[in-house]
């Protein structure tokens, strides 16, 4: 870091300084009321406040784009907010603050169309980054730990017959990161038919609401009663599944990066962050090649992603006191959160 940049939010050259007055619509202002806190903020203004140095806004649906299109108007930057990927032990759904956030000023990690500045990172990132991610992502797999870390470490029990086990990861529909990856319903459908025509014992890991009913995943009717499917929603941590299978295919699910963490082959179905750097083996369509090929054009090795993914990326925070924290100090919080499950 920069002796500058420690003025700036988060320690980020690509944020404003600390004291920045920024803007937001009122769906992030009343929603996410602690975003103040993270980015250091006396207040979270309106879009139209004059004099405001910029906007923000949370992920990509409606709200962010009426916030962009607010700040292209007025001429100014716009941050867009998403979790980190390492952070809480519990969900956000159940109330869990985040212990780390991003604010990229490019686009999503999650949006294969355009640029973000976590790409940016993966880009530059030298051998001095590779050492830095390799003790992070060492501290991460030594743990057993995710995005989020409030289940067991129970490893499922499937079938010993012998064959390859391929662990096919579902997603909810209306997950938008499918197609912000470039993906689709064919995307899931193809990833699906490979996986039977070669042979494989197909686990089919999807979300236990699908299961019950509650929401509509892409596999699970695709699946269902087909030769040489599991069907699985076991509530087990991303740690003890990838303990047991031998690859990982997948969309555009962020458990495609655990397993890459961990050593286990991983196939893309679209155009996650993670892919098109030589890590995976990459079955998107081919417009989605086109798109990212040409600006991942180096080849990177996992460390390097380690590296700006928790390191140089999100922004860390004690949710209790707000105060800065690091990647290690929130591996230990979470180490620590999970023993009073």
């Amino acid at each position: 870091m920069k002796s500058d940049d420690s003025l700036r939010i988060g320690g980020k050259p690509w944020l404003p300084p600390v004291g920045t007055p920024l803007g937001a619509m009122h769906w992030l202002r009343d929603d996410l009321p602690w975003v103040k806190d993270y980015l250091g903020l006396d207040e979270i203004r309106t879009c139209f406040t004059p004099g405001i140095a910029g906007t923000m806004a949370w992920g990509g649906r409606i709200g962010s784009k009426i916030t962009r299109a607010i700040a292209t108007a007025r001429l100014l930057p716009h941050w867009r907010l998403e979790d980190g990927f390492l952070r809480s032990v519990g969900l956000g759904k159940s109330g869990s603050l985040p212990l780390s956030i991003v604010a990229d000023d490019l686009g999503l990690s999650t949006d294969a169309s355009v640029a973000s500045r976590l790409e940016r990172l993966i880009i530059e990132a030298d051998d001095a980054d590779a050492s830095l991610g390799a003790g992070v992502r060492e501290a991460i797999v030594h743990h057993g730990l995710s995005k989020y870390n409030h289940l067991p470490h129970d490893e499922p029990k499937f079938s010993g017959n012998g064959k390859r086990r391929v662990l096919l990861v579902d997603q909810v529909r209306g997950d938008v990161s499918v197609p912000r990856s470039l993906g689709s319903e064919k995307s899931f459908e193809t990833m699906l038919n490979d996986a039977l025509a070669s042979g494989a014992h197909c686990i089919v890991r999807t979300h236990p609401d699908v299961i019950a009913g509650y929401r509509r995943g892409y596999l699970i009717e695709m699946a269902s009663g087909r030769p040489g499917v599991t069907l699985s929603a076991e509530p087990v941590s991303a740690a003890a599944i990838l303990k047991v299978v031998d690859e990982v295919w997948t969309v555009a699910s962020q458990f495609g990066f655990d397993a890459l963490l961990r050593g286990v082959p991983v196939r893309c179905y679209a155009a996650p962050f993670y892919s098109g750097w030589g890590l995976t083996e990459d079955r998107m369509s081919d417009t989605a090649r086109r798109t990212v090929s040409r600006r991942r054009t180096v080849n990177r090795g996992v460390d390097h992603l380690a590296a700006a993914a928790f390191v140089h990326y999100p922004i860390y925070r004690n949710p209790e006191t707000w105060e800065a924290t690091d990647v290690f100090q929130t591996i230990d919080a979470i180490v620590a959160g999970r023993k009073s499950l």
